[in-house]
């Protein structure tokens, strides 16, 4: 039989919560954060009080399109741009819009990567705040996964 290693629900409490710490510093500037498996589907999706409902979509859809390829939606969007394409020529819901973070192993490079390079175990994505804000906050959860899962 084969064993397969999983984000589980309370990694992804964990992330959440670390991450909902750190924004609720700026209430004002709500967000959302959702967290999906390999197969891109929801473990668990948060959102701050007065977070619009695109952030909602975005964060999701961050979340989804790193899964799926393996890689940052940023490292996506610039991979895709250096070429002359946007990321909906290749998946219609995907987005290049940083904020989205790959789910790897501690130490895994995804920069100068292709898609589907590197082993990957889901995605998060962070939505309300600027790319570069978004992509921060994902990385928190990012490294507290990693820390629950892989020590």
């Amino acid at each position: 039989m084969c064993k397969k290693e999983r984000v589980g629900l309370k990694e992804a409490q964990l992330a959440i919560e670390a991450v909902l710490e750190v924004a609720s510093k700026k209430p004002e500037e709500p967000i959302s954060i959702a967290i999906v498996d390999e197969n891109q589907e929801i473990i668990l999706f948060a959102r701050m009080d007065g977070a619009r409902p695109l952030f909602n979509y975005m964060a999701l859809k961050k979340a989804k399109t790193s899964a799926m390829l393996g890689l940052d939606t940023r490292l996506w969007g610039e991979f895709l741009r250096k070429r002359g394409y946007s990321p909906h020529d290749f998946v219609p819901d995907a987005t290049g819009v940083p904020g989205g973070v790959a789910i790897v192993k501690p130490g895994e490079v995804l920069e100068n990567k292709r898609p589907g390079e590197v082993k990957t175990y889901g995605g998060i994505g962070v939505s309300g705040r600027s790319g570069n804000e978004d992509e921060e906050l994902a990385k928190i959860a990012l490294s507290v996964l990693q820390k629950a899962i892989w020590g």
